[in-house]
């Protein structure tokens, strides 16, 4: 595909894309479908807000004070036989290294070269998409990973101590990593710039790499290696769980109990290959039947689901005219620093979303023992289904559109005319777009409610309608978050 030919694709593709953030106006640009909701953008996020808020009676009088869980049979063994992780493994490494040799050597645009393609689209929006929907893939194929734990056994080999990780650090250091990534994608415009991007990702493989040899590959991956802490925390709401049958062992990653190894690959690898599962469960469960999410994951989940609602909200009109404009008009040096507002703006947004979700936690303790911050820890893995689902909801289109010039980019990752020209398929219709992500949201923080009843019926003494007034302020929150969430995704666009 010539640079001509997709730089034009590319302009007529923005366009679509917008639909990621607003399809009731923009990507009617891309296709000719009007993408606008036949009804008010409010009326229809009332009228999720409001079917988020039934849910909650019907999850406190529907499921009763222990809710069970079910579970599938054991696909493991039949899988087994197709060595889907070596060749998941050996495909990622490939992808790395055609991303790695066209960022520094190919054009330096981003709809013409493998690096900015299989990073931004294929590899982020893929993650995100596939953890939440399907399971945790990413700890199976992810080079880093397999760098790291290669390295842990060599390091094993000549009898070299790892540091002891201090409890309290947590995920947080995954944490800024997030706000990083998420500075680097939406702020920082040099890391679009392919050979940028590519000297990033090898700075990023060094300091990773280091970090796993001073504290343990498995005990890091858990807590600072970003992509691996999102594709976890995120695939606890997905369908597929592993689990380890007999556990022979204590938990390298230092996460679980002794008596139950739900939804940890680091013991999942170390157990005998017959003891290893995996296994179908409903959607979301996997929110309060895996490990802890330790000291900032709470802060994890939710920099995870305000960042993405930056993202939606700094493409509108809304934000450029109100929000930019209001500090614009009261410093000149704002304006010749646009970053650097850019950056205070998502960061308090990032701060509002967890000083509203400590605010609510600290009203549930009221009436629970322990302190507002425990509270916090106990319903944050809540929201996950929320965060989720808002990630895909955002996103797909985005993966579906985009990532069709993966192909070529793969193919000719130098630019050299090795591959013809071929038009960029838009066509999804735009109400079928619109309703997938009203039924997303909606779906999602239903899910949430009924993972925050889980968590109150944890408590026996508590009959339904106890727990429906103990979780009541966390389920007003969940609707404010849908409202949110919808409102944004109807508001028209800013052009980039």
């Amino acid at each position: 595909m010539s640079c001509r030919r997709r730089h034009r694709l590319a302009f007529g593709l923005l366009a679509a894309l917008s639909a990621l953030a607003a399809p009731g106006v923009a990507a009617a640009h891309a296709s000719g479908v009007n993408y606008r909701s036949p009804l008010p953008v409010w009326l229809v996020g009332l009228g999720a807000g409001l079917a988020v808020l039934a849910s909650a009676p019907a999850a406190a009088f529907g499921l009763g004070e222990r809710p069970r869980e079910r579970t599938g049979r054991n696909l493991y063994p039949a899988l087994r036989r197709a060595h889907l992780g070596a060749a998941g493994l050996a495909l990622s490494c490939a992808l790395l290294v055609i991303a790695v040799v066209g960022g520094l050597f190919g054009v330096q645009e981003f709809f013409d070269n493998p690096a900015t393609i299989l990073v931004w689209v294929d590899f982020w929006v893929g993650l995100g998409i596939v953890s939440a929907l399907v399971g945790n893939v990413w700890d199976f194929v992810s080079p880093l990973s397999t760098l790291g734990r290669a390295l842990d056994r060599r390091l094993a080999a000549r009898g070299a101590s790892v540091l002891p990780y201090p409890p309290r650090l947590g995920v947080w250091p995954a944490v800024a990593l997030l706000l990083l990534w998420t500075w680097l994608e939406l702020v920082w415009d040099p890391a679009k710039e392919p050979r940028t991007l590519v000297l990033l990702a090898l700075a990023y493989f060094v300091a990773q790499l280091a970090a796993m040899a001073l504290f343990g590959t498995e005990v890091w991956l858990a807590r600072g290696e970003l992509f691996t802490v999102f594709a976890r925390t995120l695939a606890r709401f997905a369908p597929l769980e592993l689990y380890v049958g007999a556990p022979a062992g204590p938990c390298r990653a230092s996460r679980c109990r002794d008596d139950e190894r739900i939804g940890c690959p680091a013991c999942w690898l170390e157990a005998e290959p017959v003891q290893r599962g995996l296994r179908v469960r409903a959607y979301g469960s996997g929110v309060e039947r895996e490990p802890p999410l330790g000291a900032g994951g709470g802060t994890f989940v939710l920099a995870a689901l305000a960042t993405v609602v930056y993202d939606g909200f700094s493409q509108t009109d809304l934000f450029a005219a109100d929000v930019q404009g209001f500090f614009l008009e009261r410093s000149s040096w704002l304006g010749l620093h646009i970053d650097v507002l850019d950056t205070i703006l998502l960061v308090g947004i990032v701060a509002c979303f967890a000083l509203l979700f400590y605010a609510v936690a600290a009203i549930v303790s009221l009436r629970e023992p322990g302190s507002a911050g425990d509270a916090a820890r106990r319903y944050a893995p809540t929201l996950i289904p929320i965060s989720a689902v808002y990630f895909v909801s955002h996103y797909f289109l985005y993966l579906v559109y985009t990532g069709q010039l993966t192909l070529a980019v793969i193919l000719d990752p130098l630019e050299r005319e090795w591959v013809p020209d071929y038009a960029i398929w838009t066509g999804l219709p735009g109400a079928l777009v619109w309703y997938l992500q009203v039924g997303l949201i909606v779906w999602g923080h239903v899910v949430a409610v009924f993972a925050a009843h889980k968590v109150v019926a944890a408590d026996r003494d508590r009959g339904p309608l106890d727990a429906l007034i103990a979780q009541l302020p966390l389920v007003l929150l969940m609707v404010a978050y849908t409202f949110v969430g919808l409102w944004v995704l109807g508001q028209a666009l800013t052009p980039r």
